[in-house]
């Protein structure tokens, strides 16, 4: 099997993805201990050579930016194995490929994209982060104090500047008076008139996710740790202007072989 660009598999999504609102399904990871091992920086070794592979607890990154949300598969995960669903930043549903990581050894995985009604692709990878999540910048946040502040744009967002605190969201120099706060680890909920209005999820390295509610979210879908909402009006990705952790990803990268 020839492994062109394994990742490739990815960007080769149809359009006709099982589309839902809403699904009972946890993202990747708790976030409160350890991340999963899958988080960090990784050597992907393919017949083709060597690719890097970035990803956070939730999310797989695409040319430096976050692109692809990792939902775990209930019943399918033990200790060394997790299975994803997935699904593209601004796609109103699941995408029809499937990921599993398969852990190895203490710096090694087995990496499996599975696209419906294709054969599954596999590659090894080698892990050039620490596996530690304190120590790691793609960790999602424990306490969700990261998301408070300002945050800048980035190729993924139609905004220039955010910031948000307890009381209000500032975009692009307009402000507007909203509640906000934490639905689960690494994510605020965001109301205004008492109305849910948006999330801003950590999606883990320097980046946020502010994901714009489609009409019809009540508090009680807001709060609700054990269903995720996959269709959006539109999904921002921001960057913390004061972030290293691209630069420590670089840096990474820098020793693969």
């Amino acid at each position: 099997m020839r492994y062109d660009n394994l990742l490739n598999s990815f960007k080769r999504l149809a359009a006709g993805a099982v589309v839902a609102a809403t699904a009972t399904i946890g993202l990747a990871g708790t976030a409160a201990a350890d991340s999963p091992f899958h988080t960090g920086v990784w050597q992907l070794n393919t017949e083709a050579g060597a690719e890097g592979l970035v990803i956070s607890d939730w999310l797989v990154f695409e040319h430096g930016l976050p692109k692809r949300w990792l939902y775990r598969r209930a019943g399918t995960n033990d200790t060394n194995q997790f299975d994803f669903y997935t699904r593209t930043i601004g796609d109103k549903g699941y995408t029809p490929v499937g990921l599993r990581v398969y852990r190895t050894g203490n710096t090694s995985m087995k990496l499996t994209i599975a696209e419906k009604g294709k054969t599954p692709m596999e590659a090894s990878a080698t892990r050039l982060s620490l596996v530690n999540h304190m120590k790691s910048c793609l960790s999602v946040e424990e306490n969700g104090a990261k998301l408070y502040g300002s945050w800048a744009g980035t190729a993924g967002s139609t905004l220039k500047s955010l910031h948000i605190d307890q009381d209000s969201l500032k975009i692009d120099g307009e402000t507007r008076r909203v509640s906000v706060e934490p639905v689960r680890v690494g994510r605020l909920g965001i109301s205004q008139d008492g109305k849910p209005v948006a999330f801003l999820t950590d999606a883990g390295g320097d980046y946020a996710v502010l994901q714009w509610f489609k009409p019809g979210v009540t508090q009680a879908d807001m709060r609700d740790q054990t269903k995720e909402i996959l269709d959006f009006k539109a999904e921002e990705i921001v960057r913390t202007p004061y972030g290293t952790c691209d630069r420590q990803i670089a840096s990474r990268l820098k020793a693969m072989r």
